[in-house]
Order: C-alpha cells, then structure tokens, then sequence
C-alpha cells in the first residue's frame, strides 16, 4: 500500500499539472467530426427548453455533472468542498475523487466524509480504483459509498496512467469478477469509467453483462493522466521516455459513442431505464456536451474546465467561480437543444439530430 505522504504529494501533483498545457488536449478534437442538424423552425421557446433529467434515480437540474478529479489532501479538501457546496447550490450529481485514502488510514474521517456531512443536500457518488476492487473486500469497499451516504459508485480503470507511475507491479488480474462481486451486493448502482483513454462497445456490453448500471467511456482529448504520472517522473525513467509514444492512446470520447451506436440502437425502453452511458473525457463546451448526448450519452462530465475556472495562479477562487462555469456550460447546451427544437434532454434519443463528417 502506498505511503500516506507520497500518497498526498502525488495527489497535489495532480492538481498542478491537470493546469498544465502539457497534459491536454493531446489529440485532436473529435467533436468537431460532429455536426448538430440546427432547426430553423425550433417551434418552442427558449424559455421553454428545460435541462432537467434522473440520473442514478436523483432528479437534477442538468445532465452536466462533476466528474472526478482529487482527494485525500489539504487542497483536495478546499477544492471539493467549493465543488459540493456549488454541485448542491445547482443540483448537479457530484463524482467525488479517488477515496484511496480511506482504505490507506481506515481509522481516519476523510475529507469527503467531512464534506458529506457540511453538504448534506449534495448528491455524491463515491469512486475507487479497480486495483483496490481487486484488492480488497467487497465490503470494504461498499463501506466508502456508505460513509459519505453515496448514490452512486464508481469503479474507475486506469491501467496506463497506473503504468507510468512507475510502479513495481500493476494488479488488473480478476478485474471482471471483483467488479461482478461488487455488482451482487452494492446498494447502489455501480458505474465504471476509464479516466480518459475510453472503453470501447465491446467492453461496454461486457460490463452492462455483469449487472454495472452505468458506463462512462471517459474517452481521450482532455487530460492525459498517463502524461501527467510520466511527468511526475525524473526524466530518466523509463515511463517519462516511453510516454511521448502513448499520447494519441486510446479512443476519443466520439470514438465510443460512435462504437455504441448499434448497441444503443438495440435497447428497448426497459432496458434503457436500466442501461446508461456518460461522456466525459475532452468535454469543453456545452455544444460538445449536445452532441454527446445526441450520441446516446445520458449525462454528461466536466473537471478540468471547472477546475481551471476555480484556480488561479495557484490561489483558489469562489464558489461562485464554479457556478459561472457550470452555469456557462448549461446555457450553452440549452442554447444547442433550443436551435435544435429539443425542448427537454430525453428527445435526444428520439430523433438523429447529428451526422458524421
């Protein structure tokens, strides 16, 4: 288990280059191979268009939600607790960070337990690795999504980034079934994300096979996490000069949805109540946010715009810094839906309002 210091530093490193231009971006925008079909004749209203869905059974004011990004840190504690006191103040789901730290010191009131407990109107998800699924009891594991009364959790799978933090040995062996274990008994719905390299529909009809209820394909063209470990790293090492080769890894966010479609297609309406994909991954405005939904996403992920909003020059800003992003992010996507005629978020899925190019 990884010691509690270099635990904290790594996470602060995070932070620090998640802001760097570096880690971004490395691949080129494939939203821009998707063109929205505008209606010129919308016959509503903007006033009319309502951004209101259900997601993990929680009614919300918008399909945006706050994907994961830090935790178990001082500044991880002031950075989550402006993003649930804003995820609350807008009723958007909040995606929590790695709650690694809970099972290093299990004798310790997190930080995200702490701010559950200030925010008790906040609907979050809690969110752990698949090498601590692999590696510890289902219980265990269940007892973080307890601890911060979650409604939702997620299991995210990050072999490269795991990769290039130079470790002796990364432990993906039995993946399937410790999620499967997991699935048996939580509570509460089981998601399953990349953290930003994507899972393609294969893997996708595997997961929904084994009882996850939510896939985010968390797909490439935002943070390269396998950037930002490699650059952690003396430059020397063998992950810092094999990680200029990976960065082009993966699917872009576009690329699984587009490698949904046909399963998407095939669902019928009770298996859709049942079956949800997210996008995450490269999202940077709320127009790229409409045509993931008009590719079969039901929600839709945002981090590093929400965190670059909050921090500058390394000082942090206000709760208001991330309601001004996240409410710039749903104007935009009600703006989208309005000049597309789509009065609610559920008609994506009833008409093709998008074509590739």
């Amino acid at each position: 288990m990884e010691d509690l210091k270099l635990f904290e530093q790594r996470k602060k490193d995070h932070i620090r280059l998640a802001l760097d231009s570096k880690t971004q971006n490395l691949t080129p925008h494939d939203f821009s191979r998707i063109k929205l079909v505008p209606n010129a004749l919308p016959e509503l209203n903007f006033s009319e268009v309502n951004l209101e869905t259900k997601l993990l059974d929680q009614k919300l004011s918008s399909p945006h939600f706050i994907s994961s990004m830090t935790a178990g840190h001082k500044q991880g504690f002031e950075i989550n607790s402006l993003l649930a006191e804003a995820a609350g103040i807008k009723n958007w789901l909040f995606c929590v960070g790695s709650q690694k730290r809970s099972l290093i010191n299990p004798k310790e009131v997190s930080d995200i337990q702490q701010i559950a407990k200030q925010y008790k109107k906040t609907k979050l998800v809690s969110n752990i690795g698949l090498e601590e699924v692999i590696g510890f009891k289902p219980s265990d594991i269940l007892r973080l999504a307890d601890s911060i009364n979650a409604v939702g959790l997620i299991i995210h799978a990050n072999a490269l980034q795991e990769v290039f933090q130079n470790k002796k040995d990364v432990v993906m062996k039995n993946g399937f079934k410790a999620i499967s274990d997991i699935v048996k008994i939580s509570d509460v719905p089981v998601i399953v994300k990349e953290v930003g390299f994507g899972i393609s529909s294969e893997m996708a009809q595997k997961l929904f096979d084994i009882g996850v209820s939510v896939v985010d394909v968390a797909g490439s063209g935002g943070t390269h996490w396998g950037m930002i470990e490699a650059l952690r790293q003396d430059s020397g090492t063998l992950s810092a000069r094999a990680v200029k080769h990976f960065a082009d890894w993966g699917l872009s966010t576009v690329d699984c949805l587009l490698d949904l479609q046909s399963f998407l297609n095939s669902l019928d309406d009770q298996e859709r109540a049942i079956t949800s994909v997210w996008a995450s991954g490269g999202i940077r405005s709320g127009v790229y946010s409409a045509k993931a939904l008009s590719l079969g996403a039901s929600a839709v992920g945002l981090a590093q715009p929400l965190l670059k909003n909050l921090i500058n020059k390394n000082k942090l800003g206000s709760v208001d810094k991330v309601i001004q992003a996240m409410e710039q992010f749903d104007f935009e996507l009600k703006t989208a839906m309005f000049c597309l005629g789509i009065g609610n978020v559920s008609e994506f899925c009833e008409r093709k309002v998008w074509y590739g190019q």
